[in-house]
């Protein structure tokens, strides 16, 4: 999993064409893992984990289905750091599965994007 902090670019390719986003903030989502035996007490325990989502927003577009300005989310493990021209930036690891908040009905996709505004 790449290391993401606001303010740094993310480039992918979104049907043969560039798009670069500038991350606006991290957000974490929590989740329950799967259960483990307990050493001590020997029982099945549950243990609450967080995965950090990147809140991007797009700067350049060459895809017309990808408008500069819209938000969307990407998973802290589908990314890479790359080093291009000195600049650390982040690419995807494979293929581009970003969340956006106009064409999913994800409610949970709106309200980390719209959280702390």
């Amino acid at each position: 999993m790449a290391y993401i902090k606001p303010k740094m670019s993310v480039f992918f390719g979104n049907n043969g064409k560039a798009v670069q986003a500038v991350i606006d903030k991290i957000a974490f989502r929590k989740y329950w893992a799967k259960p483990y035996k307990d050493k001590k007490t020997g029982k099945m325990v549950k243990k609450q984990k967080s995965m950090p989502f990147a809140c991007c927003r797009v700067i350049l577009s060459l895809d017309p289905s990808v408008k500069v300005g819209e938000e969307f989310l990407i998973a802290g493990y589908k990314l890479q750091n790359v080093v291009i021209k000195n600049e650390k930036m982040l690419t995807f690891k494979s293929d581009f599965v970003a969340e956006y908040a106009k064409d999913y009905g994800n409610e949970w996709v709106r309200s980390i994007i719209n959280e702390d505004r």
